[in-house]
């Protein structure tokens, strides 16, 4: 006999077992296990490469989620998760041999549950703060929005990026505020307009963004109270500043609402502190900003009063400028404060020019070195000789044999121009004789003279300037 093959397995009359194909999980497994955004579905199906390919997609998409805080990024999860999910049961439908486990759809839908019960736990804590960060922002609670946004957690912003972004975009608006806040502090301490205008500036920008009326109006309130500053004359260039600002029709036009109730007071005492710090031309200027600006004010009347005063004085100092440069009897300047001239009476006198060897025997109450205390500025030119008043022959002395020789003295000319220094305007303008003795026993020369001057008196001296000083 010839000998036969074996039967292959499975054939002949006692076929053997077939070969096992592995079981498949069920369509409502694998769209389960999509659905935990996990792609468990495709592992389950042991579609490595998918399921990897999957894991990576959701990763991706997650971290530009995180990144990018948009709420079109959220809609392409929730896409792509509803495409896993259809994908996977698809897929799991074609399979054959598909066997349903009970244990793995309870695996699935436990992992789907937990991934959406997070999801859901983690957006309503998000929504919590977000209800805080409001409630603070409504507030103009800034410190309260950046406590806020300090509860947010990584899962929070995962679970619900773009609502954070709202609260961080609050943070960011309370940063420029606390900035502004800053930068206005230190206007009120400066007065400087710039820095007013850059911190308006800001508040300006804030509030043109959604819901920051509050935290502006905060700001502004806490910069108003600050007013007024230390520094009245940093009070009053703010007040200024504040005056001639562009309307922005919005909350901040408000604070021009300070201003009549701050500048009196503060333009009074800058003007006091100006004119304490000897710059009168300042201090009256600021007075009379005053007294224009608020001429029923009750500080207009000090405010006036400062003004003259001021006036006066820089009159006063320019007439004792002139007097020191010697220019003052080529260009005489007035003196409101002096007393009128006037014709009867003692005119007290500042004499300028020429010198003091005559008018020095003037009486006291007659003349003065202070312009504060004169009525007329005299001018005097260099002395010359007046009417004649008598001639008389001189010899020298140890030589009888010379020839005699005449002398005639005479009176002191001195030219003399008055100005009255309340006006500055020229009351007189003369010569004064002075006279005196003459024709002495003793003439002491060292040459021949044929012209001597008197020999003035107080008395005479006095004579001489009475009809000026005293008419």
């Amino acid at each position: 006999m010839s000998s036969l093959p074996p039967p292959a397995p499975g054939t002949g009359p006692y076929p053997g077992p077939a070969p096992k194909t592995p079981a498949r999980p069920d369509p409502l497994t694998v769209a389960l296990g999509n659905a935990s955004l996990l792609g468990l579905g495709y592992f389950l199906m042991r579609r490595w490469k998918t399921g990897i390919a999957a894991l990576l997609v959701t990763a991706v998409l997650v971290v530009v989620l995180v990144v990018q805080k948009e709420s079109s990024y959220e809609l392409a999860i929730v896409v792509w998760w509803a495409v896993a999910i259809v994908h996977g049961w698809f897929l799991a439908q074609q399979q054959p041999n598909r066997t349903s486990s009970l244990p793995k759809r309870l695996v699935a839908l436990g992992l789907t549950v937990a991934v959406l019960l997070a999801v859901g736990v983690l957006r309503f804590g998000a929504a919590r703060i977000d209800d805080e960060a409001v409630a603070a922002r409504n507030a103009g609670d800034c410190a309260g929005v950046s406590a806020a946004k300090a509860k947010y957690s990584f899962g929070h912003r995962l679970a619900d990026a773009p609502r954070t972004v709202r609260v961080e975009g609050d943070v960011g608006a309370c940063d420029r505020l606390d900035s502004a806040a800053i930068t206005l502090r230190t206007a009120t301490r400066t007065g400087d307009p710039k820095a007013l205008d850059a911190g308006f500036g800001v508040l300006s920008e804030v509030l043109a963004e959604p819901g920051q009326e509050h935290t502006v109006s905060a700001v502004l309130d806490g910069f108003l109270r600050g007013l007024p500053a230390k520094d009245p004359c940093a009070t009053v260039a703010l007040t200024a500043a504040l005056r001639f600002r562009d309307p922005t029709h919005n909350l901040l036009d408000g604070a021009r609402a300070v201003v009549p109730r701050l500048e009196p007071n503060a333009l009074l005492g800058c003007g006091d502190a100006r004119a304490a710090a000897g710059k009168w031309d300042e201090a009256r200027v600021v007075y009379q900003q005053l007294a224009d600006n608020y001429p029923r004010a009750k500080q207009a009347v000090k405010a006036r009063a400062g003004a003259q005063r001021a006036a006066l004085t820089l009159e006063l100092n320019n007439v004792r400028g002139l007097i020191t440069s010697g220019e003052y009897c080529s260009s005489p300047a007035k003196y409101g404060g002096a007393a009128p001239y006037h014709r009867r009476g003692v005119n007290r006198a500042l004499f300028v020019g020429g010198t003091d060897e005559y008018t020095g025997k003037l009486p006291s109450q007659w003349r003065t070195t202070d312009p504060y205390r004169a009525t007329l500025m005299l001018c005097t030119e260099e002395n010359d000789y007046g009417t004649a008043v008598e001639t008389c022959p001189y010899t020298p002395i140890g030589d009888s044999y010379a020839a005699s020789t005449s002398v005639t003295f005479y009176k002191i000319a001195v030219p003399v121009k008055a100005y009255e220094l309340r006006t500055g305007r020229l009351v007189m303008s003369t010569t004064v004789q002075i006279g005196g003795s003459s024709c002495p026993q003793t003439i002491y020369t060292s040459y021949t003279p044929s012209q001597e001057y008197v020999t003035p008196t107080s008395a005479t001296v006095q004579a001489a300037f009475k009809p000026i000083l005293a008419p």
